[in-house]
């Protein structure tokens, strides 16, 4: 009898237990936080092309290690095709992206964490040309192209030109910062709108290409955000990069990083 009535106490706590477990009473595993984050290019696809992997490439993958690390998530590269990977963040399909513009229409599927960087895009031109062309409508003077990236944001000056039915003949789309590149390496192209510290450090690996191309103007300058999927990253890990990024920013892991790459905050 007694026996009994321990076997029938012991199964009563049980029941308890799983009932109190399943309201959420008692605490839950929490599941491991692991964000898949695009950078532009990819070791395989530099090579491929015979050039070397940028700088600013370490310098990504290290800042995002820094927001990770601090948010208490694990982190995964992959490298792909930025409009690709626009098109996957949009989907929840990668969770962080660096070097976004803010725009009305990117903040609905994208949640700007914080700003990493300060771009200025200049219009990079062949030296023969460079009296020629003063402002953007002067595109239309030249007898060939300018590179540009597709999906990329160089202000609201350039996207409504780009609409232009009339300029549109002059741009030359590339899906990657390295065929954008090579486009001006093999000469299919006058010129290329480019981050001007990716030209400088472009123009510093290869005196050639810098003799022959200088920068025209500036076109666009503003801050560039690292980003977290709507759809792939849930509010509450968001919320967390927010705020591992306020912690981070601007302090000594952040600046010792940056100063080895030789970059400063602006």
């Amino acid at each position: 009898m007694k026996r009994s009535r321990w076997w029938l106490t012991s199964c009563y706590w049980l029941l308890l237990s799983c009932q109190v477990s399943a309201t959420g009473l008692l605490p839950q595993t929490e599941q491991p936080c692991v964000l898949v984050a695009h950078l532009n290019e990819s070791a395989d696809h530099v090579a491929a092309h015979g050039v070397q992997l940028p700088r600013w490439y370490d310098l990504h993958r290290r800042l995002l290690l820094l927001l990770t690390d601090t948010a208490g998530c694990h982190l995964r590269v992959v490298g792909s095709p930025w409009p690709r990977s626009l098109a996957l963040l949009k989907q929840g399909q990668i969770d962080l992206m660096l070097t976004m513009s803010f725009t009305e229409q990117r903040e609905q599927f994208a949640d700007f964490i914080g700003i990493h960087y300060l771009e200025e895009s200049v219009l990079v031109l062949h030296k023969d040309y460079l009296s020629q062309v003063h402002s953007l409508t002067d595109i239309a003077l030249l007898p060939g192209q300018i590179g540009v990236l597709r999906d990329a944001y160089y202000g609201e000056a350039f996207a409504k030109l780009a609409q232009d039915k009339q300029i549109q003949p002059y741009l030359l789309y590339a899906n990657s910062l390295t065929q954008k590149l090579n486009m001006l390496k093999k000469q299919r192209v006058l010129g290329m709108i480019e981050d001007k510290t990716q030209y400088l450090e472009w123009s510093q690996r290869d005196p050639m290409l810098a003799a022959r191309y200088q920068i025209a103007f500036t076109l666009h300058r503003a801050p560039v955000y690292i980003v977290a999927s709507r759809i792939g990253v849930s509010a509450p890990i968001r919320q967390k990069l927010h705020l591992a990024w306020q912690q981070v920013y601007g302090g000594e892991k952040h600046r010792a990083i940056l100063a080895e790459f030789g970059w400063t905050l602006p």
